[in-house]
């Protein structure tokens, strides 16, 4: 059945900027519901797994780094398998695969063990799920974009409030592997929602290479056929390169604008996690019991609800597009974590988890549509998949920066000034996009 609508899959359309696409934005609320939530959450965990591993912080942090340095590094494979076999089959399988690293969890006997689980594989599985999920709904807009993924983007934010308090009640009750276990049952949602993800051909897709122009088949003994080219035998991994080479437009790193756009992205992705990594652990240093500073989480997540809610009013202006809100949206995210270290008192951590997770609530949904303006709608899965994989360079380094920092200065106040000051370079080179060096050739 997949194979028949993939390659039957319709005739190429604009985007309808509606229909189906509301239905693929909802698979996407429940998609980041089962990923980014679920990342944002596990903070709760840091303590425990530090205490019970006898590890550094740093070495902690390195857990949730892998997981969202993985899914944003594996976003070109995630578009390439998308391209292939299409988003629905990609979404469902994700889901299983994430779903499994937190069930092997329940026999992690070191810290290892949960990089190659927690880390490694649910990052697999989260890349898959969600960059295709939010491919596809970007492919769905024009107009509308910015609403659709904040409707997907949003589901994140609803869970970000209830799943820290309940991952805790999940430790106390069965400690941390029973917990752990049993997140790996919410995850699996994602296979379900993912039979909405239905592929849409667009009529830009024609001007780039179609996968229907490679074999059909990709069998084992295929891809070793082609391994051989003019006598010369590739290794296996370079196959696969190429294969990903055939269905993403490399030719955007070509562009200055989208190089300048990566280049924040990466500095966004080294910076966007420490607050929620570390505002638990850093209340627990100050005194504050479990529950309350689990809270913390949930008092950033009702700030990333409002957030989102009042993105949907913003209009866009010719000249202060997707893009220039994005920017000054994250700068404005570093400036506040500039300040958080004078949060000494649990109303003042209060007040900034508010705060900050006022402005992340914006930062998602407009860097996919600001990724869909720096690459172009009919290229989005590409643009997204490279901006993606460059992102999760920053997602990999910067929590254990962080962690490196909080363990060689004894407080987590380097780490957070560190984070704000990265966010803010981010926000000052995307101001570089409407200067003439950066300007498009043409319109998209």
């Amino acid at each position: 059945m997949a194979t028949s609508s993939r390659k039957n899959p319709g005739r190429p359309v604009d985007p309808p900027d509606g229909g189906w696409g509301w239905m693929v934005a909802l698979a996407g609320f429940v998609v980041c519901a089962c990923s980014y939530g679920v990342i944002r959450s596990l903070g709760v965990f840091f303590v425990t797994w530090r205490d019970y591993f006898s590890v550094t912080a740093a070495q902690t942090g390195l857990v949730q780094s892998i997981m969202t340095g993985v899914l944003n590094l594996a976003a070109p494979i995630a578009a390439a398998l998308s391209n292939r076999f299409g988003g629905r089959v990609v979404v469902m399988a994700g889901g299983v695969i994430s779903s499994a690293g937190f069930v092997l969890s329940l026999w992690a006997s070191s810290l290892f063990h949960l990089y190659i689980t927690v880390g490694f594989l649910t990052g697999i599985g989260y890349s898959m799920s969600t960059i295709t999920t939010l491919a596809t709904v970007g492919r769905y807009f024009t107009t509308n974009r910015l609403r659709a993924n904040s409707i997907a983007a949003i589901g994140a934010s609803f869970v970000s409030f209830a799943f820290p308090p309940l991952f805790q009640y999940l430790m106390d009750e069965y400690t941390w592997r029973g917990a752990l276990v049993l997140i790996g049952g919410i995850v699996l949602q994602a296979t379900v929602v993912g039979a909405l993800v239905r592929p849409i051909v667009l009529k830009g897709d024609n001007t780039h290479k179609n996968p229907k122009d490679t074999k059909e088949s990709s069998t084992p003994s295929d891809i070793l056929s082609d391994s051989t080219i003019s006598g010369t035998k590739y290794s296996f991994s370079k196959v696969i390169l190429r294969r990903i080479a055939s269905v993403l437009d490399f030719n955007l790193l070509t562009e200055t604008r989208f190089l300048v756009f990566t280049a924040a992205v990466v500095l966004f992705g080294f910076s966007r996690f420490v607050p929620n990594i570390y505002i638990v652990p850093r209340a627990r240093a100050f005194g504050i019991e479990e529950y309350p500073s689990a809270f913390l989480l949930s008092i950033l997540a009702i700030g990333d609800i409002i957030g989102r809610a009042l993105l949907l009013l913003l209009p866009e202006w010719p000249k202060f597009r997707r893009v220039d809100q994005f920017a000054v949206n994250i700068f404005l995210m570093g400036l506040v974590t500039l300040f958080s270290p004078l949060a000494k008192t649990y109303v003042t951590m209060a007040v900034y988890s508010a705060s900050y997770g006022l402005l992340m609530g914006g930062c998602v949904p407009l860097l996919y549509s600001a990724i869909a303006e720096a690459g172009g709608a009919n290229r989005m899965s590409s643009a997204l998949g490279i901006a993606m994989f460059i992102r999760g360079l920053g997602n990999l380094a910067g929590p254990p920066f962080a962690g490196w920092l909080r363990d060689t200065t004894g407080n987590f106040d380097a780490s957070l000034l560190e984070g704000g000051s990265c966010l803010i370079v981010a926000g000052l080179l995307l101001f570089l996009l409407q200067t003439r060096f950066c300007k498009p050739k043409k319109q998209e």
